[in-house]
C-alpha cells in the first residue's frame, strides 16, 4: 500500500511517548501536534519506506516535552507499510544515542 493520506502517528524514544498526525502525499510529509510541527520527505519502493523529517516546536508549553529533549530535530527513518499501517525506526542527528520508533495508522485516504 502506498503511503498516502492522513495518519495518526504514535512515536517514542526511551525518554517518552507522544502522538500527532501526519499527512503523506507525493513523497512529502506534513503534520504536527499541539506543540510541534513536522515536515519531511520520503521515498517508497514496494512496502519499504525511507526518509527524513524535521520536528520543530511551534508553541512554548513546559508541560509538553520533546521525546528527544530538544525543540528541533531532524530524523532519518526507514521502515515498511502493511495495509493501512506503517512502522518506522530512526535516529535524530541531534540525539544519536536515542532510538526512535513510530507507528502510523491511516485515518483517511
Amino acid at each position: 500500500m502506498m503511503l498516502k493520506g492522513l495518519y495518526k502517528v504514535e512515536f517514542e524514544t526511551p525518554r517518552r511517548k507522544a502522538v500527532g498526525v501526519l499527512f503523506a502525499s507525493d513523497g512529502k510529509l506534513h503534520g504536527g501536534s499541539s506543540a510541534f510541527a513536522y515536515i519531511g520527505v520520503f521515498e517508497q519502493s514496494g512496502h519499504t519506506i525511507q526518509g527524513t523529517i524535521t520536528a520543530r516546536r511551534h508553541t512554548v508549553d513546559p508541560s509538553i516535552q520533546s521525546v528527544f529533549g530538544v525543540d528541533e530535530v531532524r530524523i532519518d527513518f526507514h521502515g515498511s507499510t502493511i495495509g493501512d499501517y506503517a512502522q518506522v525506526d530512526g535516529i535524530a542527528a541531534e540525539a544519536p544515542s536515542l532510538c526512535f520508533k513510530a507507528v502510523l495508522t491511516r485515518i483517511c485516504g
